[in-house]
């Protein structure tokens, strides 16, 4: 069983939206999982046995229990019956209490598809009529990451304290440095863009998230401090 289990769309896309929170997570004792729906093969840097080894060196950096990679196809994904259904047999195996989810935009063919994918693959996972070889299971929370298209966070983590994990699990995709490096690189972007959420919530780097359903807090004072 897992506490927390990350979807990305391709290895590294979970490294530089959910980075710092997975760290801060790992740090806490929690034990975290990830799920790459592609290999990232048809990208313009790298190969598909590069990126598969430089996403176990990040996962290692990050304190990731688990990684695993469903293959469905990079550019190729979709949310079909047969994709959903393996990916909900994935998450009744490894029974996460926290799911973490790409929000889906139109940067990629990929990202959207990817959260269609997700939604579907939660909703059949707790469907005891779609048989998977495991038990149904319902995920208590889904929230999601922010892609290249910007929203309003239902909340920002401060990820601060773990934000250089997060930097150095980025750069294990040597392989992409090509494409993150540089003053209008992604790296920087997503730096300045974790300073500005961070700001947010007074904190020095701040990580976004979306949620569609309310979250629960027994204590707002100890939530506000």
């Amino acid at each position: 069983m897992l506490d927390v289990l990350a979807i990305s769309p391709h290895p590294d896309d979970v490294e530089l939206c959910s980075g710092g929170l997975i760290a801060k997570m790992s740090d806490k004792g929690y034990r975290i999982g990830i799920i790459d729906l592609t290999r990232g093969e048809l990208g313009t840097e790298g190969t598909a046995e590069n990126r598969m080894q430089e996403a176990a060196e990040a996962a290692e950096i990050l304190g990731v229990h688990i990684r695993e990679n469903m293959d469905f196809g990079d550019c190729r994904l979709s949310a079909t019956f047969d994709e959903a259904k393996k990916l909900a047999a994935v998450i009744r195996q490894h029974k996460p209490s926290l799911l973490i989810a790409p929000y889906g935009d139109g940067h990629h063919p990929d990202h959207g598809a990817s959260r269609k994918l997700v939604d579907k693959a939660v909703f059949f996972a707790k469907l005891a009529k779609v048989e998977t070889g495991h038990d149904a299971y319902q995920v208590k929370t889904v929230i999601y990451y922010m892609l290249h298209t910007a929203f309003d966070p239902s909340f920002v983590v401060d990820v601060t304290e773990s934000h250089g994990r997060k930097m150095e699990a980025i750069k294990a995709y040597k392989s992409q440095m090509g494409l993150m490096l540089g003053p209008d690189g992604l790296l920087e972007r997503i730096r300045l863009r974790d300073q500005v959420y961070g700001s947010r919530i007074g904190a020095e780097r701040g990580e976004p998230f979306f949620c569609d359903t309310p979250l629960k807090i027994d204590d707002p004072v100890v939530f506000s401090k």
